[in-house]
């Protein structure tokens, strides 16, 4: 009961904060980047979309720590590849596991490829880790032009590159010349014989740790590949919640349930995140960090549980308090810049022009069979909130494999009692699905700081309206916003309650739709325009990992000759790889399918 009362306490404080931050900043006018705008640090022929980011707001989503660690900097920096004296690092290998790399910057100074960052620990140590940006930007190709689309789906292809990095260590640590070379750079010319034997030591100490990781989450024989533009991140979360951080192996499960990277724009927005949409954005402000906090954990983050379930051993039950690698702070600013994104127009400068006869008959289409579960937003209202809807999987039929996943229940281990889902703070009994655990984990996190978790939350509130630059009656827009902020925080606990515990996939406002290919939330359809097919006529096999962009039916071009092993070969055969249900439009005319695409591009 005092863990609850101290909760409620720290609650009460974000709310403060709440209300104060709402008088801040509203007027400030960010100067975006403009369309078609290539910047230095890129490489090859790039170009930007106005999404509502500054160079700079950019730049700090792409390389801002979040605490993420899984190598020391300087190694990362040094790493050959396995089968030759080419570095890890080089543009060609980051290219072909489908990430971005960049050119030095005063942010990157390295100039490592966006998505990779530098944290420094508690001690002085320097590590790269991964951030939000890895995941989460998106580039297609069209006659020899790169578009950049930020919150963009990654093609990156995140298990082949922890695998070829484990073999470059593995190399490293075993061929005498190749570990001469790392450790020259590493420690510089001539290094003595006791540091040498150091640097070997933790070389194979990182490589194990690296290796327990893969092996916990890929290695399984009858486990689905994930290949280019999928994860399961919710899966590997889970493994560090519930088996490495709780110290119990035999709550080990594959992570083999690999869904597409969701989209970034409207996702501060929303009142539920993830694809079953069990994460709540509430409530206030105090949902998101937990989010992001969770997605460190999952990506090389360090938490520290101890086997006592009070604040510092005073309390018997309760209230979480945790050590970890967490930058909360930093989460704080990098939902401002979210918050601030937004989806990305057709840019006809680039691609073909849109069929806007197409468009007006497409949209009666959409408003008649796509708007009971796809809500559409204007540009000027895409920073209010909005409540998603969740769409029970037996109606929409698409692979079930993640909500399966997610119903399985594991020993709690030491979040036996401790205090669960919010506001109600049930204790978590002796098995439990992941989802307390998860909470009480993040929230633990948070916890340990309160003044710099309010200050990240109070950031996010005043920041919340920066950049509307529609808005031209700053007073009406914001009665509006408080009014929707309310109705989402309060739906935003029922929701995700709602979709722990029906079997639900959420359903999106569809802005920016056409950059996001692959289609469903498992990647299994190549395009738009298969979309609108039945089962039967989608693509049983196709082939992922090419940027060039096919604006007839909106996707990537997905057709290839299976030698070609720079692609991903799609079986939708496979468990978790179903191309099934979604078959809404199926009925429509050819011309009516296209009719309704051109609309699809116009959102």
């Amino acid at each position: 009961m005092f863990g609850k009362k101290i909760l409620i306490m720290f609650f009460i404080l974000l709310l403060v904060c709440r209300l104060a931050g709402y008088s801040i900043n509203l007027t400030h006018k960010l100067l975006g980047i403009t369309e078609g705008e290539a910047l230095a640090d890129t490489v090859g022929n790039t170009v930007y979309l106005e999404q509502g980011w500054t160079k700079k707001a950019q730049q700090l989503f792409y390389f801002t720590d979040e605490g993420s660690r899984f190598m020391p900097y300087s190694w990362f920096l040094a790493l050959e590849q396995a089968s030759s004296q080419q570095l890890f690092r080089s543009d060609a290998n980051i290219n072909a596991f489908r990430y971005l790399p960049t050119k030095p910057s005063k942010l990157n100074p390295d100039g490592l490829p966006i998505g990779f960052v530098k944290n420094v620990d508690s001690k002085g140590q320097e590590w790269v880790g991964f951030s939000c940006a890895l995941c989460h930007t998106g580039q297609i190709t069209y006659q020899g032009t790169n578009i950049r689309i930020d919150g963009g789906p990654t093609l990156g292809d995140i298990e082949n590159f922890q695998i070829s990095l484990v073999k470059a260590l593995d190399a490293t640590y075993e061929e005498k010349q190749k570990f001469a070379r790392f450790a020259e750079k590493v420690l510089g010319f001539q290094p003595n014989s006791n540091d040498l034997a150091k640097l070997r030591g933790n070389l194979l100490g990182q490589t194990q740790k690296l290796k327990k990781f893969i092996k916990i989450n890929y290695d399984y024989s009858d486990r689905t590949d994930y290949g280019f533009a999928r994860v399961d991140a919710v899966g590997a979360i889970v493994n560090e919640v519930m088996a490495t951080f709780n110290d119990l192996p035999e709550n080990i499960r594959p992570a083999d349930a690999p869904v597409s990277y969701p989209f970034l724009w409207g996702t501060h927005q929303s009142d539920v995140v993830q694809w079953p949409g069990f994460t709540p954005n509430g409530p206030w402000e105090l949902g998101t960090l937990i989010r992001n906090a969770g997605q460190v954990l999952g990506t090389f983050g360090t938490i520290d549980i101890p086997k006592n379930k009070g604040l510092t051993g005073l309390l018997e039950k309760g209230l979480p308090a945790y050590n970890s690698s967490v930058k909360i702070d930093n989460l704080g600013k990098i939902e401002t810049w979210v918050a601030e994104l937004r989806s990305p127009r057709w840019p006809e400068k680039y691609l073909p022009a849109v069929n806007q006869e197409f468009a007006e008959r497409g949209k009666v289409l959409y408003d008649q069979y796509c708007l009971r579960c796809h809500t559409v937003i204007s540009r000027q209202d895409q920073a209010l909130p909005y409540q998603a809807k969740l769409i029970p999987q037996k109606e929409v039929k698409t692979d079930p494999k993640e909500l399966e996943n997610l119903a399985r229940k594991l020993k709690a281990g030491k979040y036996e009692g401790r205090l669960g889902m919010i506001p109600n703070l049930e204790q978590i009994p002796a098995r439990t699905t992941a989802l307390n655990p998860l909470l009480n984990a993040t929230i633990g996190v948070l916890v340990k700081h309160p003044l710099a978790t309010i200050k990240a939350a109070g950031l996010e509130m005043s920041n919340s309206v920066e950049s509307i630059e529609e808005v031209t009656n700053l007073q009406g827009f914001f009665s509006k916003y408080q009014v929707l902020s309310k109705a989402s925080q309060i739906s935003s606990l029922k929701n995700a309650k709602k979709a722990a515990k029906r079997a639900s996939y959420k359903a999106r406002p569809l802005n920016g739709i056409w950059a996001t290919a692959p289609y469903l939330h498992n990647g299994s359809v190549p395009n738009l325009y298969e979309l609108l097919l039945s089962q039967k006529e989608r693509s049983a096999v196709f082939y992922v990992g090419n940027r060039e962009f096919d604006p007839v039916k909106v996707g990537y071009i997905s057709n290839a000759k299976v030698s070609d092993i720079s692609l991903f070969k799609f079986d939708t055969s496979l468990v978790g790889n179903s191309n099934q249900g979604h078959e809404y439009g199926v009925h429509l005319t050819d011309d009516q399918k296209w009719e309704l695409i051109a609309y699809l591009k116009t959102l």
